[in-house]
C-alpha cells in the first residue's frame, strides 16, 4: 500500500544511502531544494536548462527498481533513491561523433559513417526499459538505421539527454545522440519558412535594428 501524507508533514526517505526527513506533497528535487542538501542547493533547471536530475528510485511497495527524473518523481514514505551520477559512458565511440549536415540524399549515408555501432544493435530493450521519459528508443535507433531519420527525431522529441540509454547499451550505442543527428538532419534539410527567411534578409540588409 502506498504510504500518503498531508501537506505539512514530514516522511522519511534514503537518498545516497542517506536518511533523509523531506516534505511530503513534492517531488524529490523540490523536497531535496527545502532540505537544502548540498547536493541540489542549485539546479540548471533553474536557470532554463533541464539538468537531467535522473534517478534509480524503488518504491517502498514495489519490488523493481525503475528509472526516473528527479523533477517527475513524488516523493513517498519509505522510498530509496540513488543519483547515479558517475554511470557515464566510458567510450571513444562518442568522442567519433562529429559531423557536418549535409543534404538528404546523403543522409543516411553519413549516418552510418558517423554511428556505425547503431548497426549492431542487440535489440535486448535495454535502452528503452531505462528511458524515464517513456521513449521507445529501440524503435528509434531502428527508424534511423532504416534511413527514416525525420521518423527517428520525433520519437525523440522528449528527449532531455540524460544518457541513460547510452549507459545501458552493450554495443556501445549512444541512442540519444543517433536521435540528435535524425532532428538536426530533419530541420537542417528543410525549407526556410518565407517569414523567417524575409526577416533574416532584412537583418543582412541592415534594415533592423537589435534592442538591448
Amino acid at each position: 500500500m502506498t504510504h500518503t501524507a498531508t501537506p505539512n508533514s514530514s516522511i522519511e526517505i534514503t537518498v545516497n544511502g542517506t536518511r533523509l526527513s523531506v516534505s511530503a506533497n513534492h517531488s524529490l528535487i523540490q523536497a531535496l531544494w527545502k532540505t537544502g542538501h548540498p547536493n541540489f542547493k542549485s539546479a540548471s533547471c533553474l536557470e532554463g536548462v533541464c539538468g537531467s536530475c535522473r534517478i534509480m528510485v524503488k518504491y517502498h511497495d514495489q519490488p523493481d527498481v525503475s528509472m526516473a527524473l528527479a523533477c517527475q518523481s513524488r516523493v513517498e514514505a519509505e522510498m530509496q533513491v540513488v543519483f547515479p551520477q558517475y554511470l557515464e559512458k566510458q567510450s571513444s565511440t562518442l568522442l567519433n561523433h562529429r559531423y557536418q549536415l549535409q543534404l538528404s540524399s546523403e543522409s543516411e549515408q553519413q549516418l552510418k559513417r558517423t554511428f556505425p555501432e547503431a548497426a549492431h544493435c542487440r535489440h535486448c530493450h535495454g535502452c528503452t526499459v531505462a528511458c524515464p521519459k517513456g521513449i521507445d528508443v529501440e524503435q528509434g535507433v531502428k527508424l534511423a538505421n532504416e534511413g527514416k531519420l525525420a521518423a527517428a527525431g520525433d520519437l525523440f522529441i522528449n528527449c532531455v539527454m540524460c544518457d541513460l540509454c547510452s549507459t545501458s547499451c552493450p554495443e556501445d550505442i549512444a541512442p540519444n545522440y543517433v536521435a540528435l543527428f535524425a532532428r538536426r538532419t530533419s530541420a537542417f534539410n528543410q525549407p526556410t519558412p518565407p517569414n523567417l527567411a524575409n526577416r533574416l534578409q532584412a537583418l543582412q540588409r541592415g534594415e533592423l535594428k537589435i534592442k538591448y
